[in-house]
């Protein structure tokens, strides 16, 4: 296995609809990873299809995609992203809805009546936009409105008329009985999850919902005009569902973790579904199978399972495979079979009647179905096809499940990227002959604490859980010991002992030890290190930025970065952030681009430090220290103030954040030692000490840190004495973000 750089990525910049069911997605990774490994014209298999934004934006950079999809909701999302559409057009389907009848009343006043309150800034009547309910209480406690007399957007105190109004709906109503009907019958084994599901929604929210349900059916549309409604209704479905509850369907029991959930005004979220649908973008083809898609970009759709796609790949030009894992979120498919049955009846929510009568839909479970996928895959495709694997909201149990089924599965690790920060990590894999072992005289749980602790050996500095878990499975990948006993294989032993084996093995009776507040780890018998990768890291920006004559790209400096540490060693993005902010600035023609600040061109700081040189020397004499200039080490100059009694101050002037390699000069704790730095280091050297607790706890054994500014104001403002010499070198902390100057 070789490193393998990661891969930089952007956030979506358009929100889309059951956003928070959906793998995180940054766009970027699936294109160039793609193009990086020259994929040919043929398929793009994504057997998971849980991850829409993948497929598309392969799609939109000219691939073929395959996906199989038996959640009919997840087919309707990627068909309805895929085909752009007006805001004008599906305003249009709206206005038709608002404008129809119940009775003798138009259907949008109809349902804003429902949530009519008193706005809590001038007292008009108008409709809510929310109201947040108690769940101890068991009724709302405050609402929010948008009012259509004074205009204002505001919050306040509920009355008990709305109270009262609230709870004149209740969920043992017959619209519930509905709801439920609509998606399963009584008898269904499904039935207890559906119901699970439907307590996700306030009572009022389903009688609304049913309200505009049962209107649209009887509405003369033309099939655009109700496939529009359907994508708005989907919308205010997701964003009608509390969110808190969404945790009780997952989990099976009441959360504590909030005593609040919100319930939102299911008309304004028809209306708020027409900025998330809507796009102006070419559309893409999308076909059902056995129809593909075309020989430039486009979306084949199999509404089936995976394993029923398999038997009919043999005879497709697969060019590639790519994996985001799925993670067991019963909540979604609970939600999916309730949303699937009030869009299109009981026969269309048949598909997911499997997976919501699985009693252990755990992480073991899933790592079972992982590793059966794959190994059908593997059989059925050719050796050396490429696969991507993508872990989105990555954590040590998504990453040991998914690494693990996929090796055991046959398939051969070729690299692995984690971003710390962000949370994702990047795999890729061949069908082919598994690597050697690297370990070949140690057991599992050695090999998870020496990969752990070579990790940090050569990072010289703390490193993420995730990083050294992905350390541990990488090797244990490596040294082939990832096989799922038992045929087919029992993840009920395999799994927990998997977990318990790197729980017990990164941890502190093994010498490692944790920092809670940054998730990292580092290992006792290890030394400070004179070059921790942090370092390295800001001095490779620093180069690439000296280097040029002009403004660089954003994507191509991270891009740099990420290819000088790749793998394991992938700096997480608020370093390179911390390092951008200190020596660059944005370009001002071009906002995405960075330029090397003007301060800190080499010629500028090599003045910066003869003038605080000269300064610190003048402030000796002037207070009668003999001043002894020490060898400089590089570009950092030593300076020791000793009387003939004794030394008195070490001051070390440096214009670099390269704080380890100060430290490392000094071999026995000096006495009162100073570092001065350029104030613009501040935000970077904050940075590092929180990642790295070691070089924290030894600053604060004694060293001070102070300003290029603060030593020129004390300078300039003359009164120093040795009584108040020390206290006057403190006034301005060296981590302090605030402008104001320092009271002298």
């Amino acid at each position: 296995m070789t490193d393998f750089p990661y891969i930089h990525s952007k956030a979506e910049s358009q929100p889309i609809p059951l956003s928070s069911y959906l793998p995180h997605y940054r766009t970027g990774i699936v294109s160039a990873w793609l193009k990086n490994h020259s994929v040919s014209d043929g398929l793009i298999l994504t057997p998971f299809g849980s991850s829409p934004q993948t497929i598309l934006e392969a799609a939109r950079e000219g691939f073929r995609v395959l996906v199989p999809a038996h959640n009919p909701i997840m087919r309707f999302l990627i068909e309805g992203l895929a085909k752009p559409i007006s805001r004008d057009t599906l305003n249009s389907a709206l206005v038709k809805l608002a404008s129809s009848y119940k009775g003798k009343q138009r259907i949008k006043p109809l349902i804003l009546s429902l949530y009519e309150t008193d706005c809590p800034q001038c007292g008009g009547r108008t409709s809510a936009s929310s109201f947040t309910w108690s769940k101890e209480q068991a009724e709302p406690i405050s609402k929010t409105c948008r009012c259509t007399t004074c205009g204002e957007n505001t919050r306040g105190d509920v009355s008990r008329a709305d109270i009262a109004k609230a709870l004149e709906y209740q969920d043992n109503s017959p619209t519930h009985a509905r709801a439920l009907t609509r998606v399963s019958a009584p008898d269904d084994p499904i039935r207890v999850q559906v119901e699970v599901a439907l307590r996700s929604y306030p009572p009022r929210s389903v009688y609304a919902l049913f309200t505009i349900l049962n209107k649209i059916s009887g509405l003369d549309l033309t099939n655009d005009e109700t496939k529009h409604l359907e994508m708005l209704l989907l919308y205010a479905f997701y964003r009608s569902s509390s969110p808190d509850t969404r945790i009780l369907a997952e989990n099976q029991e009441q959360s504590t973790q909030n005593d609040n959930y919100l319930e939102e005004n299911v008309w304004y979220s028809l209306e708020s579904a027409l900025d998330v649908w809507c796009g102006d973008g070419p559309g893409l083809s999308v076909t059902t199978w056995p129809d593909l898609p075309p020989t430039s970009g486009g979306i084949g759709i199999y509404p089936g399972r995976v394993r029923e796609l398999i038997p009919h790949l043999s005879g497709l030009a697969i060019s590639g495979v790519m994996l985001v894992y799925p993670s067991p979120r019963l909540s979604f498919w609970a939600l999916s079979a309730l949303w699937t049955g009030w869009l299109w009846g009981q026969e269309a929510a048949t598909p997911l009647r499997s997976i919501l009568t699985i009693k252990n839909y755990d992480w073991a479970w899933m790592t079972r179905a992982i590793a059966i996928t794959l190994t059908e895959l593997r059989n059925s495709l050719p050796e050396n096809l490429p696969y991507l694997g993508l872990l989105p909201e990555l954590n040590t149990e998504y990453l040991l499940a998914s690494l693990s089924a996929s090796s055991s599965a046959g398939l051969s690790l070729e690299h692995l990227a984690v971003e710390p920060e962000l949370k994702i990590a990047l795999t890729s894999w061949k069908s082919g002959d598994i690597n050697k072992n690297n370990y070949p005289d140690l057991d599992d749980r050695e090999i998870i604490r020496q990969s752990g602790l070579e990790l940090l050996t050569l990072a010289g500095e703390p490193k993420h859980t995730l990083q050294l878990y992905s350390a541990g499975i990488t090797a244990l990948i490596k040294q082939g010991s990832l096989k799922m006993p038992g045929s087919p294989p029992d993840p009920e032993k395999y799994f927990p002992r998997l977990v318990k084996d790197f729980d017990e093995n990164i941890a502190y009776r093994q010498g490692f030890l944790h920092y809670s507040k940054t998730e990292n780890w580092w290992h006792q018998d290890l030394p400070l290190s004179a070059s921790p990768q942090a370092d390295q890291v800001e001095q490779t920006l620093v180069s690439l930025l000296v280097n040029s004559n002009s403004p660089i790209p954003e994507i191509e400096i991270y891009q740099h970065i990420y290819q000088a540490f790749p793998g394991l060693n992938t700096p997480s993005q608020g370093l390179i952030k911390a390092c951008l902010n200190s020596y660059a600035e944005k370009d001002t023609e071009e906002n995405s681009a960075w330029i090397l600040k003007q301060s800190d061109q080499p010629a500028q700081r090599l003045i910066d430090l003869e003038e605080i040189d000269t300064i610190l020397k003048k402030l000796g004499s002037e207070l009668g220290f003999t001043i002894k200039a020490e060898t400089p080490q590089g570009n950092i100059i030593h300076q020791l103030w000793s009387t003939e009694i004794a030394a008195h101050y070490n001051f070390y002037i440096s214009v670099s954040g390269l704080i380890n390699k100060i430290l490392s000069l000094i071999k026995n704790p000096p006495i009162n030692p100073w570092i001065i730095l350029p104030g613009s280091r501040a935000g970077l050297i904050h940075y590092k000490m929180l990642q790295n607790p070691p070089l924290e706890e030894e600053i604060q054994k004694g060293y001070g840190l102070i300003k290029f500014r603060h030593l020129r104001r004390l300078a300039e403002q003359g009164g120093l004495t040795h009584a108040n010499l020390q206290e006057r070198l403190s006034l301005d902390p060296f981590t302090s973000e605030s402008p104001q100057l320092p009271l002298i």
